[in-house]
């Protein structure tokens, strides 16, 4: 990756000024309720030093159904699955003290699952999709962020999708996002970033496979349903979500989102994956 130290804080350093939510995240919360962002007075100890926090971390969102441990570390997550080449960039930093303006994490563990373009999750049985995909590991993997706090992962841009959940709602419509686990020693952010409505107007308008997936069902459900998009999301909605920054090269996809941790320091390998 052609990213570099000077260019992480400096790009770091300007979200901090948004306090951090990360690419396609929610707004930063000012209370703390196990999934919100660390107070000041929790850092305010001897080693840490007396400044004020110059970032926040990225709050929390839900994992959804279809989170397995289990992930291989890789960059190619595709499996050759069909759909638009999509190159993912992540850059993790560490919420820590003045002079060290969002650190970048080296040895975070990234991990990332989505749909394919259809819609469909690996490992998933008949009872949630309509596809049988139990034991198969496509758009899934994980990676250790270098000592410039970036990982990159190669995929395709997923589909929207529907989620069974019990009676009156019955189906739940997602608009197209990337879930994702970020690991730095026992510490853990899970969120989920978005694509901006004005590209997946147009894959789904013009490109194959998108253009015939516009409607989807899901087991149980009486009927089909149109597409969403992330206005639409209750989700993307309910946490004031912005999408990621992202620009086409040719056939390529190219996205690029920045997470956050409250840390004190800037190293760690997460205990899940040995």
């Amino acid at each position: 990756m052609n990213h570099n130290r000077r260019h992480f804080v400096a790009g770091t350093a300007a979200l901090a000024a948004t306090q951090l939510v990360g690419a396609g995240t929610a707004k930063a919360q000012s209370h703390r309720d196990g999934r919100t962002p660390i107070a000041r007075a929790e850092y305010d100890a001897p080693q840490i030093g007396n400044g004020l926090f110059t970032c926040i971390r990225t709050p929390e969102s839900v994992d959804g159904p279809f989170y397995y441990e289990s992930s291989l570390r890789r960059r190619a997550i595709a499996e050759n699955r069909r759909g638009l080449p999509l190159k993912l960039r992540i850059g993790v930093a560490g919420a820590q003290i003045p002079g060290n303006a969002c650190p970048p994490l080296l040895n975070a563990v990234v991990d990332v699952w989505h749909a394919d373009a259809d819609g469909l999750y690996s490992n998933v049985g008949l009872d949630i999709q309509t596809q049988d995909t139990v034991g198969k590991t496509f758009m899934r993997g994980h990676q250790v962020t270098d000592q410039n706090g970036y990982v990159e992962f190669d995929s395709v841009v997923p589909g929207w999708e529907i989620v069974p959940v019990p009676p009156p709602r019955n189906v739940f419509l997602r608009t197209t996002h990337i879930h994702v686990k970020v690991f730095h020693e026992h510490k853990v952010v899970t969120t989920q970033l978005y694509f901006p409505d004005e590209l997946l107007d147009d894959l789904y308008a013009n490109v194959d496979p998108y253009r015939t997936h516009r409607q989807m069902t899901a087991p149980g459900a009486e009927k089909s349903f149109d597409r969403v998009r992330n206005g639409e999301d209750v989700i993307f909605q309910g946490e004031e979500s912005q999408p990621m920054s992202i620009r086409r090269d040719g056939n390529l996809v190219i996205a690029e989102a920045m997470i956050g941790i409250a840390t004190d320091g800037g190293t760690g390998i997460a205990p899940l994956f040995r």
